[in-house]
């Protein structure tokens, strides 16, 4: 989980029903796995907060260049993001391939620790116990479920990214209500 975290391709859609899999057979305790695996997750997310705080505004400024990255788009990301990074983090720790990715906006960003980190262990928490939970109680299924999952999982990141457009644009129209 700890690789994972980090942004190495291994999926914990695999991993953790597999573990759940293990624990439905008596071979290991899945409360422990959950806590085991949301930990590791914790450590290889603050690895890449703290490259990306370190890194932070001044390397993209440099570098950023090179993906299309200019400093307004830059400053218009670190904006966006003191406003809603707590609740992208959380919400993209269901997101398999930005879940690792987040982390970085958050660093460079500069969120405050205490809030990357609730939000990290919430998601991870959520996360890790839906997937253990598959592996335990579809013990003979579980790897059909999990490629099912990957088969609409085009369809449920399009349903997350519409759920963060509606709660950015409820956001927006409750100030703009207040304004009036």
């Amino acid at each position: 989980m700890i690789v994972e975290s980090i942004g190495f391709p291994v999926p914990s859609e695999i991993i953790l029903p597999l573990a759940g899999y293990y624990s439905s057979q008596g071979l290991t305790n899945p409360v422990y796995v959950i806590i085991i695996s949301t930990l590791g997750s914790i450590v290889g997310s603050i690895v890449d907060y703290f490259i990306a705080f370190k890194l932070g505004i001044p390397f993209l400024h440099k570098y950023g260049k090179i993906f299309g990255l200019t400093s307004i788009k830059l400053n218009k990301l670190n904006l966006w993001f003191s406003k809603y990074g707590t609740f992208s983090v959380f919400i993209f720790r269901f997101v398999p391939e930005f879940r690792a990715l987040i982390s970085f906006p958050a660093g460079i960003a500069s969120m405050q620790i205490v809030k990357f980190l609730i939000s990290t262990f919430l998601g991870n928490i959520i996360w890790d116990s839906i997937l253990v939970w598959i592996g335990f109680a579809f013990p003979s299924s579980w790897e059909l479920l999990i490629s099912t999952v990957y088969r609409y999982l085009i369809y449920i990141t399009i349903l997350l990214v519409i759920g963060i457009i509606l709660y950015i644009i409820r956001n927006k129209l409750k100030v703009l209500f207040f304004k009036i």
